[in-house]
Order: structure tokens, then sequence, then C-alpha cells
């Protein structure tokens, strides 16, 4: 990453928090930034900022994120490492780099499979990798070719059930009550935790802890939801039953949780206890 930009403005994209936090670790002695789904909206935000104003002053900007990254972030870098995964994603990654043409030459776009890296939990992403590495290796492959996409979702889904929990004939059948009971767009309960991320702007960390204040004492009112999202980091029931211990219900039947856990302000974000999942593998 270093010898490929002298310059030291360059995105790497990871495909699990745990990778992008080891490779952060490496990068100790470098001004590196991160992104990923252990940081809150309110912290990625500030985070986008502070990328976008290196990168336009011409400063050192070394990003190490996850596929959060890939998901509507408008970035432009002159090198891009996207480690192995699913072709579509590889594609997003390419997309983040020399995206304004603004180089006098080519932008730099490296796919990489980490020596000690992990894939996200689910068949789905590895089997998409394990196309993408095939074709990536195949003789004459062009990443700009529609055709190659149209090839690589035949090969990705020539042997899997696109309706494993069989929706299509519930709706035929217009049993709605069993279609809602069976279908979910994202598996896997999240419960979101409120996060004590305290940013640049000293007026909204202020509001948002009398906010926390006040549920603790009086309750829920209309509106504290949207005003808390920016503070928001989403966990998998496994994530929040294994922190349960820093884990507390601001009014007893809100179902409004803080976490009273660490949180990096500077780099890492929420502190979990290892072996968590990444939510981030979810995003599409």
């Amino acid at each position: 990453m270093l010898e490929a930009s002298p310059e030291r403005r360059a995105m790497v994209v990871l495909n699990t928090r745990k990778d992008a936090l080891a490779l952060l670790a490496m990068l100790d002695s470098e001004p590196a930034l991160h992104l990923s789904t252990r940081l809150c909206g309110a912290h990625r935000r500030d985070v986008l900022e502070e990328v976008r104003r290196r990168l336009d002053a011409k400063e050192s900007c070394l990003l190490v994120a996850t596929q959060v990254v890939e998901a509507g972030v408008d970035l432009d870098f002159p090198v891009v490492f996207r480690a192995l995964g699913p072709l579509e994603r590889i594609a997003q990654a390419a997309g983040r780099c020399n995206r304004e043409g603004t180089l006098s030459g080519k932008g730099r776009v490296v796919v990489f499979r980490p020596a000690e890296g992990t894939m996200p939990p689910g068949n789905e992403y590895r089997s998409g990798a394990d196309e993408a590495r095939m074709m990536l290796e195949s003789e004459g492959f062009d990443l700009h070719d529609p055709d190659v996409f149209r090839e690589y979702f035949r090969l990705l889904y020539r042997d899997v059930s696109l309706d494993v929990k069989e929706i299509q004939e519930l709706r035929r059948q217009f049993d709605y009550p069993e279609v809602a009971n069976r279908f979910r767009l994202i598996d896997g309960v999240q419960v979101p935790v409120i996060v004590r991320y305290d940013g640049p702007d000293e007026g909204q960390n202020k509001t948002r802890d009398r906010i926390i204040q006040r549920i603790r004492h009086t309750g829920l009112w209309s509106g504290d939801h949207r005003r808390l999202q920016p503070y928001v980091v989403s966990l998998f029931e496994q994530e929040f039953e294994r922190n349960r211990g820093w884990i507390e219900e601001l009014n007893e039947g809100e179902g409004v949780y803080v976490w009273n856990g660490g949180y990096d302000d500077r780099l890492r974000g929420i502190e979990l206890e290892e072996g968590s999942l990444d939510p981030s593998y979810l995003i599409w």
C-alpha cells in the first residue's frame, strides 16, 4: 500500500472488520483513517469529511475500510486496493479510483488475496468471491465488458435456489401473513445501541447526552429515535448478548439501549469482544 502510493493517498477495502483492524494496527505509525460499521453515523460522516479535505488538499490520506465504503460513498483515490470478494464489490471499489478523471494518467486498482484474511459468514459472499477469482485469473478478462457481469451472475446463480423460503408460491396463494413471517430483507436480528461518540460538534454531543438522561428518567419522546440515529451502532443478537455487561436499557420496556463500554473517537469506533459478526457484509 505504501509502495504503491509514495504520496500516501490510497484506499484499501477489506472483507471484514477484523481484517480492517489488523491492517490499522500494521499502519500504526501512519496517519490512517478508518470506515466500517464499528463507527456510528456521525463518526463516519466526520471521517468522510476529513478524507475529502485531505484529498482536496493533496495531503497524505490512507483509508482502511470495509464494504460500507462501497454503498453510495463518493470518494476519489489515485490508488485503490480491494481484497478478493464478489465481482460486483470489486467493481464498486474500482469506481472509487480516479472517479473524477483528474489524474494525468489512469488510476491503479489492485485486487489481492490477504494471506490471513477472513470472509463474512454465509455461502453467497464466498461463492461470489470464488467465481470472481476464477474469472480474474482467466485469459482475456476485461472488467469493463458488460458481458463479463452477465456471465458472472449466470455462474453464481446456476446452482442456487433464488427462492429457498418459497416466498413466490406463498404470494401466488395470497398467504401474505406467512410471507411476512418468512421474508427477511436482512437475515439476522440487529439491535441498535447508542454510543457516546464525541465529535467536533459539542452542541450535538450535549444534546445527545441530555436526551439519554431524559429517556433514563422520564421515557421516550416523539422524535428521539431520529435525533439519536447519528449515534447508533447496530449489533447482531450474538454481539449484543456477548457484550451485555456493557449495555444499559435506558428505561425498562422502551427498547432503547446505550453502550457504556469503550468507544475510540479517534479511529476504531465501538470496542467489542472479539468474535463478533460484521454487519457490513449485508450491504450490497
